[in-house]
C-alpha cells in the first residue's frame, strides 16, 4: 500500500498521462484536418491556427488528478 505521498504522486502522474494522451489525438485529428484542407485548397494559416488543440496546463493536470482522487476516496 502507497503512503498518502506516494498516492498523489501516482495521480498526477495518471492524470498528466491521460491529459498527454488526450493531446496526441487532438493533433492528430488536426494533421487529418490539415490534410484534408490542404487537398480541398482551403488550406490557410487562420485554418491552421484555429484548428492547433490548446496544450494542458498544471491547473488541468491538477483538476484530472483530483478527479481520479474521487474514485479512491469512494467505498
Amino acid at each position: 500500500m502507497s503512503n498518502p505521498f506516494e498516492l498523489r504522486f501516482r495521480l498526477l502522474e495518471m492524470a498528466q498521462s491521460y491529459l498527454q494522451e488526450q493531446l496526441q489525438r487532438n493533433q492528430n485529428a488536426c494533421s487529418s484536418a490539415w490534410d484534408l484542407a490542404q487537398e480541398q485548397g482551403e488550406a490557410t494559416m487562420k485554418l491552421w491556427s484555429e484548428l492547433q488543440p490548446d496544450s494542458y496546463t498544471i491547473e488541468d493536470i491538477k483538476k484530472k488528478a483530483a478527479e481520479l482522487y474521487e474514485f479512491v476516496e469512494t467505498k
